[in-house]
């Protein structure tokens, strides 16, 4: 497994569920709970390098993700987001033609509410990162102590970290990795099999027995969407619509059922014991939010 990320000389290590000790395992699973995911989102492993941090954090964030008004907000944002990208994003012909082949296929049911399912948590996820960024207040100021640092640290996390790392961890099936792709798929397929292992444990679509879908449909549809999501970035609508994606989200932050608290002196006082604190405190103000909002809108793009 491919874990280490390398930072100005220094490491951020990601902690897996399995190498976690009992309180930061015990942070995941409530994490998983609240958001109604199988998975741990990867966000959060990186975040358990700091596992103070972790602590305090989960219990806001759980309480804001399990309380009812926050489940009826996402799935609201979820919904309306939904419909914006479809509108503005719509899907290209050769995915259409795609889709149609397939909707009759007896589980393409399940393979089209487990989509569903995917861009709400992402949704909730997005959320959550963009509460956390804007309840980092002070940030501006302590940026400007740390002169030439912040980019020096984005080279390096882009590095070794990938946009695709974070949007792939939704989406990548582990009962697909043994089944082979048509020769013409087969280096994509590799390519896929590749991002996977940077991911804490891969997501299974089709959960329940009986439901696997026919073999190849993810690796292909996921290819498709990935190369339509690509070609729309080139266009400056795709950005506006990111932004309005963003405010919609900015909007609901007032209204919120619990207070996320997580100032910049709070954070700082729970891991200024650790030499790269100041790594925790970029990624929650700029990496977190931006890669967020990414795998929200990618999830929202596969959604059929």
């Amino acid at each position: 497994m491919i874990y280490n990320a390398v930072f100005i000389g220094m490491k951020i290590k990601p902690i897996s569920e399995n190498e976690a000790e009992e309180e930061v395992k015990s942070c995941f699973k409530d994490i998983r709970t609240a958001l109604d995911s199988s998975t741990l989102p990867i966000f959060f492993t990186y975040i358990a390098s700091f596992p103070e941090y972790l602590v305090y954090i989960t219990d806001q964030l759980v309480k804001n993700l399990s309380d009812p008004s926050f489940k009826a907000t996402a799935s609201e944002i979820n919904n309306g987001m939904i419909e914006s990208i479809a509108r503005i994003l719509p899907k290209t012909a050769s995915t259409l033609n795609w889709i149609q082949l397939y909707k009759n296929v007896p589980s393409f049911y399940y393979f089209q509410k487990d989509l569903q399912d995917i861009s709400l948590i992402n949704t909730k996820i997005a959320c959550l990162f963009i509460t956390l960024r804007e309840a980092i207040k002070g940030w501006a100021v302590a940026a400007k102590k740390l002169p030439g640092v912040r980019h020096h640290f984005q080279e390096e996390f882009e590095e070794y970290v990938s946009a695709e790392e974070f949007m792939f961890d939704i989406a990548l099936i582990e009962r697909y990795k043994e089944i082979p792709l048509k020769s013409e798929e087969q280096s994509q397929g590799e390519k896929i099999k590749d991002r996977r292992q940077l991911v804490k444990r891969p997501v299974s679509l089709a959960r329940g027995s009986g439901r696997s879908l026919e073999k190849n449909l993810l690796p292909e549809y996921l290819k498709m969407c990935h190369l339509d999501f690509e070609e729309y970035k080139k266009y400056d609508y795709f950005w506006t619509l990111r932004v309005e994606l963003e405010k919609t989200i900015l909007n609901t932050l007032a209204v919120f059922p619990h207070l996320v608290f997580s100032p910049y002196n709070v954070i700082v006082e729970l891991t200024r014991k650790y030499e790269n604190f100041y790594e925790l405190l970029y990624l929650l103000a700029e990496d977190f939010p931006t890669l967020a909002m990414q795998r929200l809108m990618f999830s929202g793009y596969m959604t059929v």
